[in-house]
């Protein structure tokens, strides 16, 4: 027999074999547990905003800000001497051609004060407390750029933030870059596609993915890299802050730092979000952070 009808007749042969083993098995997910989400972080001498929305299944489809969004919820913020009761409010997202949900409150936040958030939902009461005293504004020194820096994730090009710890006291921080972004602009290796955008930039709040503490290092010159979230060119301008945030988002975004590690190195030891400032009912945090002056950074390369 012709050895190349030979090879024909075993290749048929064990493809038939190999699409007759296969079989269709249907997995029926377990019952979802939701929780809520709640995140608020008050800044001095602005409003407080809340997010509250609902946690859904990773597979569920309904992932707009609208659908996510829990409305009619009664949310309070009061420091002992006066009470704000917030509003659902919005914002329309051009980047994501939707509007954007939170409550929203209408008197300043004030220094050297301690708030309390009450949520009321239906039944469920979700309540926390949060101080801005004891937060010192840092001040940023000097701002640089490298090409290459390598972490967990690999390498990366990065911006380089130098600033001096404030003495005698525990301080958590976090980085912040605004800047305005158009259709031109790579998020994650991708264009941003929004047909809400065209040929207009608009301004985001680019904020670190990791938090920071003294510890050990107080009172020193510190430094901490940030790789951009957003693709730039020679030139491109931000305003670059770094946030002293409370212990309370410390927490929380600690927890969510370990957690994204887990799940992209198979190394490090898997992290889930614990109970927090709401207990087993919710997830997220209520807390208070100043912002240093402003540092205005251009993009070298």
């Amino acid at each position: 027999m012709n050895k190349s009808i030979y090879s024909i007749i075993i290749f048929v042969t064990a493809s038939t074999l190999f699409i007759s083993c296969e079989k269709t098995i249907t997995i029926t997910a377990p019952p979802y547990s939701g929780k809520v989400s709640i995140q608020s972080m008050l800044e001095p001498d602005s409003v407080p905003i809340v997010y509250f929305n609902r946690t859904v299944p990773y597979f569920d489809k309904k992932v707009s800000f609208a659908d996510l969004v829990i409305r009619n919820a009664s949310v309070i913020i009061s420091n002992g001497t006066s009470i704000d009761v917030l509003l659902l409010d919005s914002v329309y997202d051009r980047i994501y051609c939707q509007y954007n949900y939170y409550y929203k409150g209408y008197a300043p936040v004030q220094l050297n004060k301690t708030y309390t958030l009450t949520i009321t939902n239906g039944t469920d009461t979700y309540t926390a407390t949060a101080s801005t005293s004891n937060l010192s504004k840092a001040r940023i020194d000097s701002t640089s750029f490298t090409p290459v820096f390598k972490d967990l994730y690999g390498e990366h090009e990065g911006v380089i933030i130098y600033f001096k710890d404030v003495l005698a006291q525990t301080d958590y921080y976090r980085y912040e870059m605004v800047r305005y972004v158009d259709t031109t602009t790579k998020r994650a290796s991708e264009k941003i596609v929004s047909p809400c955008l065209g040929r207009d930039s608009v301004k985001v709040d680019e904020i670190g993915r990791s938090v920071y503490s003294d510890v050990g290092q107080n009172g020193l010159q510190l430094k901490i890299i940030i790789e951009p979230a957003y693709s730039h060119k020679p030139g491109t301008k931000g305003m670059v802050y770094i946030q002293t945030i409370d212990k309370n988002a410390f927490d929380f975004f600690d927890q969510l730092d370990k957690q994204k590690l887990a799940q992209f190195n198979p190394f490090v030891e898997p992290v889930f979000l614990r109970d927090g400032q709401f207990g087993s009912k919710a997830v997220g945090y209520f807390s208070a952070m100043v912002k240093s002056d402003p540092a205005t950074y251009v993009y070298p390369e």
